[in-house]
C-alpha cells in the first residue's frame, strides 16, 4: 500500500481506484491477468464494503477476491465471519530483516556475505554516491543492461520490474524514494531505491547490480543502508513472487520474520 510501489507498478497492474462507503478501494490485475482487490483503506462500514467487493468478484467467477491481505486484517474482519474463506499467500509475503545486522554483516550467519563484500572492496576502485538527477540517465542505462542480461519470457516479472524501475527513476524528484549507486571506473554498475515505510522500517523497492563484479550486490545492499538509512530498526525487502532464485537470495540474508499475506474469497 506504499504510494511509490503503487505508482511504480501502475503500468503492470493497471490499478483502478474508487470510493465505497467512505473507504478507498483499489482494483488491480494480477500477473496472470485476473482482477483482484487490495484490502480496503479506511475503517468506515468495512463489513459492508468487504461484502460488496467479494460479491462483485464472485459474480465475475473469480476465485480470489482480495489479495495481499495482512494478518491483522484477517484477524479483525475475515476470520470471525464464517462466510469468508482465506489462505496464506507465501509468494506475496514480505521479508523483514534486522537493519543493524544488514548494516554490520557481523557473525557467522553473514560470514559469506562479508567475505564477498570485502573481496569486492579490495578488487575494484569504486565510489558510492547518493542518486541525484544528474545520475538518473546512467542509472537507467544500468537497468537496461541488467534487463538485456536477466529479462526472460520464462520469468515475465523481470520485464515488469524493469518498466516499474524506469518509471520510478523518471519521477525520482516527485517521489519520496531515495536512491544510491555504485560507480566503477566512472560508470554506474549498481543501483538501490528505497524509502521510509514507517518510523522504524525502511522498504527497499529495487536493487540491481552488474553480475560481472562479485560482491557488488553485497556492497550495494550494505552501503545503501549505512549511507541513506543509518538509524532504522527494520528493513522490508518485499516479496519473492514465488521465484526460486529470488527466494534463495532473500533467505540468504537471514530474515527475522515474514510479513504474512493472505487471499480472501466469499464462500459459495
Amino acid at each position: 500500500m506504499n504510494f511509490t510501489n503503487l505508482f511504480m507498478f501502475q503500468c503492470v497492474h493497471a490499478y483502478r481506484v474508487a470510493e465505497l462507503n467512505g473507504n478507498v478501494i483499489i482494483l488491480a490485475t494480477s500477473y496472470s491477468g485476473e482482477p483482484y482487490f487490495f484490502p480496503p483503506v479506511g475503517d468506515n462500514e468495512v463489513p459492508a464494503t468487504l461484502r460488496a467487493m467479494t460479491e462483485y468478484m464472485a459474480g465475475l467467477g473469480i476465485g480470489s477476491s482480495i489479495n495481499i491481505a495482512p494478518k491483522g486484517f484477517i484477524d479483525r474482519y475475515i476470520a470471525p465471519d464464517p462466510s469468508y474463506a482465506f489462505e496464506p499467500d507465501p509468494d506475496s509475503s514480505d521479508y523483514l530483516y534486522d537493519a543493524e545486522e544488514l548494516r554490520g554483516l557481523t557473525g557467522r550467519k553473514f560470514h559469506d556475505k562479508k567475505n564477498l563484500l570485502n573481496r569486492f572492496i579490495k578488487s575494484h576502485d569504486h565510489e558510492y554516491r547518493t542518486l541525484t538527477p544528474e545520475l538518473v540517465p546512467e542509472a537507467m542505462d544500468l537497468v537496461e543492461r541488467w534487463c538485456k542480461e536477466k529479462c526472460s519470457d520464462d520469468v515475465p516479472s523481470t520485464y515488469r520490474e524493469t518498466d516499474a524501475t524506469m518509471l520510478c527513476l523518471a519521477n525520482l524528484g516527485r517521489l519520496s524514494v531515495k536512491g544510491g549507486v555504485v560507480l566503477i571506473e566512472g560508470r554506474v554498475q549498481a543501483l538501490s531505491l528505497g524509502e521510509e515505510l514507517n518510523r522504524e522500517t525502511v522498504v527497499v523497492h529495487v536493487e540491481k547490480a552488474n553480475h560481472e563484479f562479485p560482491g557488488l550486490y553485497q556492497f550495494m545492499s550494505n552501503s545503501f543502508l549505512v549511507r541513506e538509512f543509518p538509524s532504522y530498526r527494520f528493513v522490508n525487502r518485499e516479496q519473492d513472487l514465488g521465484e526460486p532464485n529470488l527466494r534463495k537470495s532473500k533467505l540468504s540474508y537471514n530474515p527475522i520474520r515474514m510479513i504474512e499475506k493472505y487471499r480472501v474469497w466469499l464462500k459459495v
